[in-house]
Parts: structure tokens; sequence; C-alpha cells
């Protein structure tokens, strides 16, 4: 919505500048300087057309009050419907079961992750055992008994990948983890919802503000060519 915003916004806006542009024409600059003012004129225009829809995306970042209409930036009046639609797609790309686990086995973590496993598969075996492990290492030898908890945890790690993706449905709803993003997202501050995704746009705002300015240099030489033009045939 807030791209449609931006989209739509230049028309708008570029009414109003263009509004205020033919004032400057018809009464401040006389041809041929108006002419040549086209190109900058543009550039103003486009810049500021941008950078207005684009603040007010964000900003006000808290609701204010002009007698009966309340100004609040629009991405952040819809704060309880973006953090649904965050967590959703957040939770079906990247924090799900499937690339939790991997991450967990092919991660900076691994050796880490190995070596907690290895710990949890010989604790379950010494449970199984219980108390009949004097009973059993005299039966099969210490070194057997040794060899036998080696060969269960190189089984366990070995077989994880193959384990766990019978685990996936039930990760996912233990972790329930759109649920816990979606609600601790609508219950941000304004100012701290802010803080949370307007990084994400901020590295491009300048380069969108900048695209706006060059098109309006773009179509005001358009128009001082054009005007030239018509100059000429008169």
């Amino acid at each position: 919505k807030e791209l449609a915003f931006i989209e739509h916004s230049g028309f708008y806006f570029g009414f109003l500048f263009g509004c205020i542009q033919t004032v400057l024409f018809r009464w401040v600059i006389s041809a041929p300087a108006s002419d040549y003012a086209l190109p900058p004129l543009g550039f103003v225009v486009g810049y500021l057309t941008n950078l207005i829809a684009l603040k007010m995306i964000f900003s006000p970042i808290n609701p204010k009050k002009f007698g009966r209409i309340t100004v609040h930036g629009l991405f952040l009046k819809r704060q309880q419907e973006a953090s649904a639609q965050f967590a959703s797609k957040m939770v079906s790309t990247v924090l799900h079961s499937e690339r939790i686990w991997w991450y967990m086995m092919n991660g900076p973590k691994q050796a880490a992750f190995e070596t907690l496993l290895r710990k949890h598969a010989d604790e379950f075996t010494e449970r199984m055992i219980g108390y009949t492990r004097p009973l059993v290492i005299t039966y099969m030898g210490q070194a057997n008994f040794e060899k036998m908890r080696q060969d269960i945890q190189d089984m366990t790690v070995n077989e994880i990948e193959n384990i766990i993706q019978y685990m996936h449905d039930y990760t996912n709803e233990a972790l329930d983890l759109e649920t816990e993003i979606r609600t601790k997202m609508q219950a941000l501050p304004s100012n701290e919802f802010e803080r949370v995704l307007h990084p994400v746009f901020e590295e491009d705002e300048f380069k969108l503000i900048l695209v706006g300015a060059f098109l309006g240099v773009a179509v005001g030489s358009l128009q001082m060519l054009a005007s030239f033009g018509l100059q000429q045939k008169l």
C-alpha cells in the first residue's frame, strides 16, 4: 500500500507543484528565462514529490491532532496489519523449522551443536541403561561399552538430518513464531515499531528521491525543447 501511495502521490504532488510553477511563470518569471528554468524546476518538483511522499509514510511517528484531523505516518497507522504481514513473511521465508534446523547443523555454530547433540545422545544412553550399567559393563567389557556409547553418538549425528524431517510440523507448531513476532510487534510503541522496519527502506530512500529528481529534469528538458520548438514555428 505504501508503494502504491508513492506512485499515486507523484500525480497529486506533481499537479500541485505544477500549479505553483504556472503561477511563477505567469507573474514572476517571464520568457525566455522561464523556458530555461524548466529543467531545474523539474528537478525541484521531482525531488520534493518523492521526499514528501516518503516522509508521509513514516512521519509523524506519533499521531498528531490538528483540530478534527489526526495525522500519523501511513505505515505506522497500519501497525496491526503490517505486523501480521511481516510476521507471516518472516516465518514463511526465514524463521521456519527447516531453515532453523539447517542453520544449527551447517551454520557457524555447527561444532557447538554437534557437541550438544553428542552430549544428549550420551545422556539418553545412560538413562536407558539405568541401574543395569554395572551388569552391561561386566557383560560387554569397558572398552566395548565405551565403543557402544561412541557409536550411538556417531549414529545420532549422522542420522539427525533424516530424523528431523519428521519434526518440522511439530517444531513450527511448538515455537509458533508467527504469533510471537506478530503480538510483540503489534504491542511496540510507534517509535520502536518505526525503527524495526524503517531501516529496511532507508538504504534506498535517497536513490528513490534522486530518481524522482532526474525524472523531473527529463520532463522539464522536454518541456523546454517543446517550448523552443513552438516559438520557432510562431
